[in-house]
């Protein structure tokens, strides 16, 4: 099954936003400017976070592997999630810094892919 125009260009204003947002994250975690570089046990990891941050949101992007770069920001929106809670960030504190904004990128993740993709949910006779 096939997206609509409507459908796809729903799905072009979500992804695009959250392509910016990842593309600066990704981006300043590579260059290591990132806030996460200064935390001890992270540094290490900060630059390759990056790099796959950046290589999910390319994937995501491009309709045509916008699925594998669904599942790639699913662990990585996962992860930072998991991060922010641990850290015990304030649940209504700065949007960065709370977990909702990685949980609302991975819910509007999920509505691009679903919304490209279709024949995923609605299987054709």
């Amino acid at each position: 099954m096939q997206a609509s125009k409507t459908m796809q260009l729903v799905a072009w204003c979500i992804a695009a936003p959250m392509f910016v947002f990842l593309l600066l994250a990704g981006g300043s975690k590579v260059a290591g400017a990132n806030p996460l570089a200064q935390i001890e046990a992270m540094s290490p990891y900060v630059f390759w976070i990056g790099l796959g941050e950046l290589t999910a949101a390319i994937l995501f992007l491009l309709p045509r592997t916008t699925v594998i770069g669904g599942l790639f920001l699913s662990a990585h929106l996962g992860g930072a999630i998991l991060f922010h809670i641990i850290r015990e960030e304030a649940f209504f504190g700065p949007v960065l810094t709370s977990f909702w904004f990685q949980s609302t990128m991975l819910a509007a993740c999920w509505i691009v892919v679903l919304l490209r993709r279709p024949d995923i949910v609605l299987r054709s006779a």
